[in-house]
């Protein structure tokens, strides 16, 4: 047990790489092969303090993303298996009532039928199965991949906020005083644009790609959030209808707890996003111009950048508010006047 738990650790931390060596991108994150234009800037850099930090950051999403696959099929296989294994102990050790019900992994009720009896039972057996691996293969796989690339853009303001500390670094100040045309003036003219334009790309393709995102999951996630609040709300229902009869529903319990991760997380992450944008603002306002004349050169680039860090990165789309925690807040709300209204008109 110890091996394995072990084995699993360094699965998860990576532990097998030696980091002050070659890192490519598709050994250490194969999912991260739609991001190719980061390769040569943030793995092969190794004299970049960027570097450390954006390893760690892509490490932290590896097993969160892992992390995430592993609690949902936990579930789906609970369900199974519970059901599976208390209808062997029917079948083997229980003794023969003829009132006994055999157990389907989410009840059921048909208005002029009894689901319980074969062949209904066997049928909706097969199907409830199957609609577990469904939700595991589409919705499990949809969470992981939209906080999958939300994380990594937030990562990637946490590369743009170490280029704003790293934007006058070894550059000589006495060339402030030279005339425009002087060739060491130009230099550090010409190496600040590269600088600022590289932070500016990088800003850019966070707006570019929440936006990207948006209209690929827009309509997900218009859907995710209507329902979210009913879902809850009777599963709630089911765990309190259980509790009255003095039963603890726990695997109703345990879907529950997913079902308000499965909103949490983009919400969360959401609200991360929207924060690390402002703050990249004032670290672009806290970022040393003040205190060398260098900031003469990129003082018009300065003013800009901070005026669009004021627009907030947000994940919308039509009849969807952002996804924040604010929208979490009041889904749950939602959520719970449903469940006060079912219990009171039961």
């Amino acid at each position: 047990m110890k091996t394995l738990i072990s084995t699993a650790k360094a699965f998860l931390y990576k532990k097998d790489f030696e980091w002050d060596k070659e890192i490519t991108l598709q050994n250490f994150h194969p999912q991260l092969q739609i991001f190719l234009a980061i390769n040569g800037v943030f793995f092969n850099n190794r004299e970049s303090k960027i570097r450390d930090t954006f390893l760690t950051g892509q490490l932290l999403i590896w097993r969160l993303c892992w992390s995430w696959i592993v609690f949902v099929c936990f579930i789906s296989v609970l369900y199974i298996s519970n059901t599976l294994l208390y209808l062997l102990y029917q079948s083997t050790l229980a003794t023969h009532d003829e009132h006994m019900i055999r157990p389907l992994i989410f009840p059921m009720w048909l208005p002029e039928d009894d689901p319980y009896r074969t062949p209904n039972y066997e049928i909706f057996m097969a199907l409830e199965i199957i609609l577990i691996y469904v939700v595991i293969l589409t919705f499990g796989l949809y969470v992981y991949i939209l906080f999958h690339l939300l994380l990594h853009y937030y990562n990637l303001m946490d590369m743009i906020l170490i280029a704003l500390e790293e934007l006058f670094d070894g550059l000589d100040e006495s060339v402030v005083a030279l005339p425009r045309e002087d060739p060491r003036r130009q230099a550090v003219q010409d190496e600040l644009n590269i600088r600022m334009g590289q932070i500016v790309r990088w800003h850019q393709s966070v707006f570019d790609s929440v936006n990207d995102i948006s209209s690929v999951y827009g309509p997900t996630l218009v859907y995710q959030v209507m329902f979210s609040s009913m879902v809850i709300c009777l599963i709630a229902y089911q765990v309190a209808e259980q509790l009255s009869e003095g039963k603890i529903d726990y695997l109703f319990g345990i879907l529950g707890i997913g079902g308000c991760l499965q909103l949490w997380i983009p919400c969360y992450i959401g609200t991360l996003l929207r924060n690390k944008g402002f703050f990249v603002g004032d670290r672009c306002f806290y970022c040393g111009w003040h205190k060398t004349p260098l900031s003469r050169l990129l003082r018009p680039d300065l003013i800009i950048f901070i005026q669009r860090t004021q627009r907030p990165v947000a994940i919308k789309f039509t009849a969807l508010p952002h996804l924040q925690l604010e929208t979490f807040s009041s889904i749950m709300s939602n959520a719970y006047s449903l469940f006060n209204m079912l219990r009171q008109y039961k």
